[in-house]
């Protein structure tokens, strides 16, 4: 067969120092002899490596690679150290479950930041979560899994093709995100927020038997939410529930054309210290069997919206309430 045959140059320390380069020679062919140590690691030119081969293997195959030969340890010190080897759920880990364990491992090994996130990708399918987390009131919640550690972005392949089947448990963790994906609890709320910090991005929270999101503040530290292009719809509870019972602190979240419809109770809850900011032509609030948009206990709830925009619409109860200081105000940008 021919190919490109190529030779080592000198090779430097591999702990943290780039892979070692080689030179590409003429075309040969190349017929494997049993006689010559490493032939195929050799042969290959190293861009074959870089963009054809590593690629190909997950963080788990690299990390199982390097206990085989040194000439993968460079390359796990490179991509490992640069935090580009995501974890992918069904290949580095059988199931979501195995997730946060993976994670604590890793953690202690590199740090991980708002810039530089932990990466879990999940496949399309079901993710069934069968763990249960302990919420900070000591109130257990079954089908939810707990996330342990700030800095981890989860990111499904959309909207009806990665399902969860459970929920998420957040506390006392900051920048969490989760994107392109749908969550369903039969046994609970789909995403649990305390004092945490948390994005989603095209999500979907629906057929929870409780609230689809339940946003809270901790006695100390608020937390806040970003939702972007998200949907909380037949759920038992409200679409988004948001609760801040400490009035020295403030709950914030924004969303950004954003649909909440067919809940069993509202579409929007607001109770306490808390500011909700909705924003995009596109937001959606109907068709919920109690109030659509509702801020109690001094909350406020501005919608960066012309009046005459069709936000809050059909719902059984009032569209907008109001009721012990709270308020709702359209604010034209």
């Amino acid at each position: 067969m021919d190919t490109k045959s190529s030779t080592s140059s000198s090779t430097r320390d591999v702990q943290g120092q780039p892979v070692a380069k080689k030179s590409r020679l003429v075309c040969k062919t190349i017929i494997y002899d049993e006689s010559i140590a490493n032939q195929w690691l050799d042969e290959p030119p190293l861009e074959v490596w870089d963009h054809k081969i590593i690629p190909l293997l997950s963080l788990r195959d690299l990390a199982l690679s390097r206990t085989v030969c040194t000439f993968f340890e460079a390359y796990w010190q490179e991509k490992f150290g640069n935090n580009v080897l995501p974890l992918r759920v069904g290949n580095d880990v059988a199931t979501i479950e195995g997730v946060m364990g993976v994670i604590e491992i890793l953690s202690s090994r590199r740090e991980y930041t708002k810039a530089s996130p932990f990466v879990v990708l999940l496949g399309k399918g079901n993710h069934e979560v069968t763990s249960s987390w302990t919420r900070p009131s000591g109130t257990v919640r079954q089908t939810t899994l707990g996330i342990t550690h700030s800095n981890i972005t989860f990111i499904g392949q959309g909207i009806g093709e990665t399902m969860i089947l459970g929920g998420f448990g957040i506390a006392n963790e900051q920048n969490i995100t989760l994107k392109q994906l749908m969550v369903t609890n039969k046994r609970g709320s789909g995403i649990q927020i305390y004092s945490a910090d948390v994005e989603l991005v095209d999500v979907a929270v629906v057929h929870c038997v409780a609230n689809g999101i339940y946003a809270r503040s901790g006695a100390s530290t608020p937390s806040q939410l970003v939702a972007t292009r998200c949907e909380m719809s037949n759920n038992g509870g409200s679409g988004l529930f948001i609760y801040s019972p400490n009035n020295n602190l403030s709950l914030n979240v924004c969303l950004k054309n954003c649909i909440s419809h067919h809940n069993s109770y509202g579409g929007i809850y607001l109770s306490g210290k808390g500011v909700v900011n909705i924003h995009g032509d596109t937001t959606s609030v109907h068709s919920n069997k109690s109030h659509g948009i509702s801020a109690a206990m001094s909350g406020k709830v501005f919608i960066h919206l012309p009046s005459h925009h069709n936000t809050s619409y059909n719902n059984t109860g009032d569209d907008r309430k109001t009721s012990s200081g709270g308020t709702i105000t359209n604010v034209e940008d």
